[in-house]
């Protein structure tokens, strides 16, 4: 691993289980073991490394997605192991990092604001088409206001929501949620396959 790729991992972790701002230049480089000059030397400051973090994470997630459409039976299958990934990796970060990224890099945080920039919408579109073909999914779903409600009922399970807050556990809200979501674009195969794979949340 190249040292560039080494500092964005790292610094990665770092932000996800410490916060960003308790995570300062000369704290990253003491964690890593490397000077504070190796990290300027290819990141100009603070908010550049966050947001090229924030991309290669995103890069990596990407990755690993497509990984698990191949190797899933079916779109619905494939749609449940991406949701587990992603809840897993929302709830291995700390709050602090949210509350820090919104509080104190409000320039990064608005350019990822915009649609599309953290989450890919081309993922869940591709599996909602894939469902379609596969006659596991409605055939005749709207794909864009059925791909942009998903991202919000996402938005649902995150550090900020108020569910969370109030102390509802993600299963439950999976179940009360997500499934009767997925039922309702689902035709009788595809419904047969949302009990079958329920158990890869769990």
């Amino acid at each position: 691993m190249e040292v560039r790729e080494r500092i964005l991992v790292e610094s990665g972790m770092l932000f996800g289980k410490y916060g960003i701002k308790s995570m300062t230049m000369d704290s990253l480089a003491e964690n890593m073991g490397i000077s504070k000059r190796t990290i300027y030397e290819r990141f100009k400051d603070k908010d550049t490394l966050l947001k090229e973090v924030i991309r290669y994470y995103k890069s990596q997630t990407q990755k690993e997605a497509h990984k698990l459409i191949d190797q899933s039976d079916n779109a619905i299958e494939a749609l449940f192991r991406i949701i587990k990934m992603t809840v897993g990796q929302m709830m291995r970060m700390s709050p602090a990092f949210f509350h820090d990224f919104k509080k104190y890099h409000q320039k990064v945080f608005k350019e990822f604001a915009e649609p599309g920039e953290i989450r890919d919408f081309s993922i869940t579109r591709k599996l909602l088409e894939t469902g379609i073909e596969q006659k596991v999914f409605r055939d005749d779903i709207n794909i864009d206001i059925v791909n942009q409600t998903l991202h919000t009922l996402f938005d649902l399970f995150g550090h900020d929501s108020r569910l969370v807050e109030a102390g509802f556990q993600r299963k439950d809200m999976f179940d009360q949620i997500l499934v009767p979501f997925f039922r309702g674009i689902s035709t009788k195969t595809g419904r047969k396959l949302l009990k079958d794979c329920r158990t890869i949340i769990e």
